[in-house]
């Protein structure tokens, strides 16, 4: 039977299976457009693929454990060598994405109550102890699944972090994003960055070319960063600046917006939630660059006392970057129904007129897609960096051409926002460049919204208006807008939210 053929059959099994009110049927009365045959071959033949190389991994691993690992990751000696393209590192990323890691993996740690809490390695548990992590989790993937792979996470995935090690009430709870289109994000906040920098940079010589204080406003992609003041001595006046550290280095990563790169991400993510650390993190220990106490109490090269002294390697954070890098980005999909389209209309008029685009700003612009991750270690200094083309590289959809750039639609700023009580958090987030205060967090990016429930940083709001009604801070004004209209005017907004989703795609069993 022909691809096209199948799947009408699956839908018209599943129509007669069902019973559903005449008024509920009504919104499905157009026609459903399937894919041409080609199309729907391909995904079919992929996600096959991926099934039949899953349960190969899997049986391979179960004769001889560990082999799985093997295939999932590479050695930076391997990407020295050039043997690896990007395509191959997709495919290895996801395997690692999936992977359950073990303790003889370096899963977890094995110390005492102090840090890690009293069993065995690999020592889970939920709440982490001060600034050292996990582990709560044995792969990226169980706690990135909500709305298809690599999407967001439960309620009951959450983290409890900065807390006791042991009570859910000492943590600070957040739930997992989903990782979809952070190779464009990346690049973007790498610009936004340049831009930032380059305006203080100059600044600071007219200050010195003209022997007087120089005050300028910062702006870079149209959006607004405060001013700074330079003195003639080279010294900056930072007090003004805002939604953005100090130093001016944008951070587009984590609900706080702490992290700048997806290598930093991808490692703390590791110590954090698997309790595997970094060899680049072993050795900033041993030369005193980080706190040993993030890491665990023992020597250096096995600082959470678990045996295994090579846990996460270069080759390995190369390969999750790659991959994530590479990964789709999220697309607006507006209702077919010709009713519901026009609300859909209404509704993105209703996300201006009420204020949300001033943080959720609609799309910015990146002008070089080129992403470029390089090995960290000192063993491995000036080995080979790997460059992603994030507007082509990788799974569809990607974002859009415009102009000599791109369009990144990722509704966000980028930038740091007091968002008021309500949302604080328990305590201040430590960060590069300065922490992050309670009540302040990096403007959630929208794009793929609608597969990505329950919402806010701790999982707390079951719907959008939940969510918005959450909302305080340098975000009042919005909320008492969207409360003070109508409620079909709030309907037509979350009609229009709904929209920003993600492709579907078929998924093997």
């Amino acid at each position: 039977m022909r691809p096209r053929a199948a799947l009408a059959v699956v839908i018209a099994c599943l129509a007669a299976c069902q019973s559903r009110p005449r008024e509920r049927l009504a919104a499905f009365a157009e026609p459903v457009t399937l894919p041409d045959d080609t199309t729907l071959a391909a995904e079919v033949h992929e996600a096959l693929v991926k099934h039949q190389r899953e349960q190969a991994d899997r049986a391979l691993d179960a004769r001889d454990p560990g082999e799985l690992l093997e295939h999932a990751t590479v050695s930076q000696v391997a990407l020295d060598r050039g043997v690896m393209t990007n395509d191959d590192l997709l495919v290895l990323g996801d395997d690692m994405f999936a992977y359950q890691f073990r303790p003889e993996n370096g899963l977890g740690n094995g110390l005492g109550r102090a840090l890690g809490g009293a069993r065995p390695a690999p020592n889970l548990h939920r709440v982490t102890t001060g600034e050292f992590g996990g582990p709560e989790a044995m792969a990226c993937a169980d706690c990135h699944s909500v709305g298809g792979d690599d999407g967001a996470g439960s309620l009951t995935q959450g983290v409890f972090g900065r807390g006791d090690g042991d009570r859910t009430t000492s943590g600070d709870l957040r739930s997992a994003p989903s990782v979809l289109g952070l190779g464009p994000i990346q690049r973007l906040a790498e610009e936004l960055t340049a831009s930032l920098a380059a305006a203080r940079a100059a600044a600071v010589t007219r200050a010195r070319t003209t022997n007087q204080p120089v005050t300028i406003h910062l702006v870079a992609k149209g959006l607004g960063f405060g001013a700074l003041t330079a003195s003639p001595d080279g010294t900056v006046d930072s007090h003004a600046i805002t939604g953005v550290a100090p130093d001016l280095v944008i951070r587009p990563f984590g609900w706080k917006g702490h992290q700048a790169t997806l290598r930093a991400m991808v490692r703390e993510a590791f110590r954090i939630h698997l309790g595997m650390l970094a060899m680049v993190d072993q050795e900033g220990v041993r030369d005193g660059r980080l706190p040993a106490a993030m890491f665990g109490d023992g020597p250096w090269y096995d600082a959470d006392r678990d045996g295994v002294t090579i846990e996460v390697e270069d080759g390995m954070v190369t390969a999750l970057v790659a991959y994530l890098s590479q990964l789709e980005v999220p697309i607006v999909r507006p209702p077919d129904e010709p009713t519901l389209r026009a609300r859909f209309s209404r509704g993105e008029q209703t996300f201006t007129a009420l204020g949300c685009a001033g943080c959720h700003v609609p799309s910015l612009p990146l002008d070089d897609p080129r992403l470029t991750t390089a090995p960290e270690e000192l063993a491995h200094a000036g080995g080979r960096a790997i460059t992603i083309d994030v507007a082509h590289d990788g799974n569809a959809p990607k974002i859009a051409a415009a102009g000599h750039g791109y369009a990144v639609a990722l509704f966000s700023d980028l930038r740091r926002h007091d968002l008021g009580d309500e949302l604080a958090a328990p305590r201040v987030q430590p960060a590069e460049g300065g922490d992050i205060p309670a009540r302040v967090w990096l403007t959630r990016p929208l794009w793929g919204l609608a597969d990505s429930a329950p919402y806010l940083h701790d999982g707390r709001a079951p719907t959008i208006d939940a969510a918005i009604r959450a909302h305080g801070g340098e975000a009042a004004a919005a909320r008492a807008a969207y409360l003070a209209a109508p409620t079909p005017t709030r309907g037509d907004l979350a009609v229009f939210l709904l929209s920003l989703a993600r492709t579907p795609h078929l998924v093997a069993p």
